[in-house]
């Protein structure tokens, strides 16, 4: 294959990874703020002795449980360590998307052999990038290929 064509596609694939993991990214972070509030505020006594309570008070008994059930699920979720690590992937693949995407520019303007070596610099960053245990979400994957072939003139709406 000729190395413009493996160099196309390799930015493809960095800008897809991006992508994704800058989505997964802010989903977990928004799924954690969610029950951070919600915790918070089932934890203010002022909410207990609101008067609206008493009409309601199988309401109140099932948002106390949930809150109780949340507090104690959340820290086995981990989500501030997916948060991080996530962030962490996204800015490696932000680094090497950024390598292909200046490697692609400059590509008129260098010898074949001197794409090959720069190339195979950047992919060896790029298998250094560690996903293991971190969500995969086919579907979304999926949506994020659509997104970066319109976005790159592959393919249109």
């Amino acid at each position: 294959m000729e190395i413009t064509i493996t160099i196309w596609e390799s930015m493809l694939d960095a800008d897809m990874n991006v992508r994704y993991w800058t989505h997964l990214s802010r989903q977990y972070y928004k799924w954690e703020r969610l029950i951070k509030i919600f915790l918070a505020i089932m934890a203010s006594g002022t909410v207990a002795s609101w008067s609206f309570w008493a009409d309601l008070s199988i309401l109140w008994k099932i948002l106390s449980a949930l809150a109780a059930i949340t507090a104690i699920i959340s820290p086995l979720l981990k989500l501030d360590a997916t948060i991080e690590s996530l962030s962490t992937i996204k800015g490696k693949w932000k680094k090497v998307l950024s390598d292909y995407e200046t490697l692609w520019l400059s590509r008129k303007n260098k010898a074949k052999d001197e794409l090959i070596k720069e190339y195979s610099r950047i992919k060896g960053i790029e298998n250094e990038i560690d996903e293991k245990n971190l969500p995969k979400k086919k579907k979304l994957v999926l949506q994020i290929q659509d997104e970066v072939e319109i976005s790159r003139g592959i393919r249109h709406k």
